[in-house]
């Protein structure tokens, strides 16, 4: 019981030396800026994930292609316009 007090005591004390700046390099390699892994990063995923992805793609892409096409839109005929024939216009001036 003694011993792990000495102990404890004694590896609150141990000091470790520095890793050498160098170690970072040959650890973890060259530092590069963030967005390089936007051109140069890859994802691993599961064949059977990115078969079931590519079918879904594929399965969307023939359903968007053999759509009906929309019924047009409504048209408007003004063959039977008339104007108005007693318009009233009335003018409001704002007051400040």
């Amino acid at each position: 019981m003694d011993d792990d007090k000495k102990l404890s005591e004694l590896l609150k004390e141990w000091q470790l030396p520095s890793a050498p700046a160098s170690l970072d390099v040959r650890v973890l390699g060259p530092r590069k800026p963030w967005w390089n892994l936007l051109f140069t990063g890859s994802i691993r995923i599961p064949v059977p994930v990115a078969l079931a992805l590519a079918a879904t793609v594929i399965v969307m892409a023939v359903a968007l292609l053999h759509r009906p096409p929309a019924p047009p839109a409504a048209s408007v005929n003004l063959a039977d316009f008339q104007p108005v024939k007693d318009m009233h216009v009335r003018v409001i001036r704002r007051s400040e």
